[in-house]
């Protein structure tokens, strides 16, 4: 037998593995590729950055807007033109509805701008189609509660609530804040100026404290125009503010309700009045109303 190491003359040794010399050379391991490391990362910063983005986008939403009920937001919308239409007459529009259970009275005034008056109004006087009691009255000393401002005239100062009208130019803004340049405004330019509760703000109710429910009047702006709204029942703040903001009102402040007195004069209607007649009053020298009055007469 030939031994392994003897080797004729006419024959080659292979030194090595047989299977290593026919083999095809192994690529390198994908993870040892270093454009799979920036791939990698790339794809980890991208995820990142987009879960980042929806995160805050979130948080800035939930954030931002203020939910209903909370007495978070503060505004002063643009002024509301009055409907003006010169070929008619003064009047106003009369619309009943229900909104979440609650009987509502919308009153649209046609043909008439609005002012403040203190005192008892006259409705013997055909060019007032529209009115109602405004700002509040102490009950202690009998003074206007809150700031007001009678063509110019600074009758009463404070901030006893955050919501306000502003008349100025024959246009009314509602809003709602603790400080407005439109109280100077009012001031400087022989406007009106009253502030009460706000109702709604930006399409959001504001919550209220009073807890008690009444017969509640609203000073609204719907639809890009200025309404008065009236709950037909006795409503609490809560029920009348969300009725409002679900029948698309902008902006609401609250007018005197329960008793107080207040009247329209409808061309398909005639005159309507509600609440305690003040014309039996003797000592309302600060009652105060917001109306409107036939444009035609200014």
């Amino acid at each position: 037998m030939m031994h392994i190491d003897n080797i004729s003359d006419d024959e080659i040794r292979i030194i090595g593995n047989s299977a290593a010399q026919t083999s095809p050379k192994r690529k390198p391991r994908l993870y040892r590729q270093w454009w799979f490391w920036v791939a990698l990362i790339v794809l980890v910063v991208v995820s990142l950055l987009t879960l980042w983005s929806i995160h805050s986008r979130r948080f800035l939403e939930s954030y931002a807007a203020p939910k209903a009920g909370y007495d978070v937001i503060e505004a002063t919308p643009a002024p509301v033109s009055p409907m003006l239409y010169k070929d008619e007459p003064a009047d106003v529009l009369v619309f009943d509805t229900v909104i979440n259970d609650v009987p509502l009275q919308i009153l649209t005034p046609v043909n008439a701008v609005p002012e403040l008056i203190l005192g008892i109004p006259d409705t013997t006087d055909e060019s007032l189609v529209l009115g109602l009691q405004a700002a509040d009255i102490r009950a202690d000393n009998g003074g206007i509660v809150g700031a007001f401002v009678l063509k110019g005239e600074l009758l009463s100062r404070g901030v006893a609530k955050k919501g306000f009208c502003a008349i100025l130019g024959g246009k009314i803004q509602l809003g709602m804040a603790e400080s407005t340049p439109l109280f100077e405004e009012a001031t400087s330019q022989d406007g009106y100026f009253f502030r009460q509760y706000p109702l709604v703000s930006n399409g959001r109710m504001v919550e209220n404290k009073p807890k008690n429910k009444a017969v509640r009047h609203a000073l609204c702006e719907l639809d890009g125009r200025i309404v008065i709204v009236s709950s037909l029942d006795m409503e609490s703040f809560h029920d009348f503010s969300q009725s409002l903001a679900d029948l698309g009102v902008q902006n609401a402040i609250s007018l005197v309700g329960a008793d107080a007195y207040g009247f329209f004069r409808a061309q398909e209607t005639g005159f309507s009045s509600w609440g305690t007649d003040v014309h039996r009053w003797k000592d309302a020298e600060n009652v105060n109303f917001v109306v409107w009055r036939d444009y035609k007469t200014e």
